[in-house]
């Protein structure tokens, strides 16, 4: 069984930086992104042991609340 996950923000901000590309192996705590909101730097972290399916931003992407980020499966 293959488990898909929607990495999604939580706030609404800047990407700063995109530190995976698709198809790279990730773990659990990876960091994903990195988003800047309220002035401040916010890692985006990987919830599951797994692989990038997809990357839907870019550096100095603005993104809103609730937006999917990366898919993880």
């Amino acid at each position: 069984m293959v488990i898909s996950m929607e990495i999604k923000a939580r706030i609404p901000g800047m990407v700063m930086e995109v530190k995976v590309k698709e198809g790279d192996t990730v773990k659990t705590k990876t960091v994903l992104a990195v988003m800047e909101a309220m002035k401040m730097e916010q890692p985006i972290a990987s919830p599951l042991d797994g692989t990038v399916k997809e990357v839907k931003v870019a550096a100095n992407d603005k993104v809103k609340a609730g937006q999917v980020l990366l898919i993880v499966e």
